[in-house]
């Protein structure tokens, strides 16, 4: 049996990437510190049955909650105001491929990174994704497509 450190050692560094992909450099290893901490809490990660696809499922849930937060955070950035600098800011950082892909929806965008970044077969992806394989082959159709869109701008 392993212990709680060496499965972490296994997965960690694909967690930090797909909640990289999935939230930004500056809050993933905040995702999957919440992720983690929350299920110890629970109890050991060598009881779960396939610990990283139940960790990797989690990174996305917990992503759609801090692009809930974000979102509520516009709303009152909005009301305030932000300094006019921030998105050209933002816009300078990323590489034109980069931009793309993280313009995406988050399925679309975790999707791309299970398949395309980690290897993850569609059937293994929609395990972690909760969802069909045939929904994650058109995820992935769909988000090419606008990748591609947007390259050709």
């Amino acid at each position: 049996m392993q212990s709680d450190r060496d499965i972490y050692e296994a997965v960690g560094g694909d967690l930090v990437r797909l909640a990289t992909v999935l939230v930004g450099p500056d809050e993933a290893p905040d995702v999957v510190s919440r992720v983690v901490a929350r299920r110890l809490t629970r109890g050991p990660l060598s009881e779960l049955e396939e610990p990283r696809q139940y960790l990797m499922r989690s990174v996305v849930n917990e992503a759609k909650n801090v692009h809930r937060s974000r979102s509520r955070q516009s709303v009152a950035y909005e009301r305030v105001g932000t300094p006019a600098d921030i998105d050209d800011m933002a816009e300078s950082h990323f590489p034109d491929v980069t931009e793309a892909v993280m313009s995406l929806p988050d399925r679309q965008r975790a999707a791309v990174f299970l398949v395309y970044w980690l290897g993850f077969a569609p059937t293994d992806a929609a395990r972690v994704l909760r969802c069909r394989p045939g929904t994650v082959r058109r995820y992935l159709t769909i988000a090419l497509r606008k990748i591609e869109e947007a390259l050709d701008d």
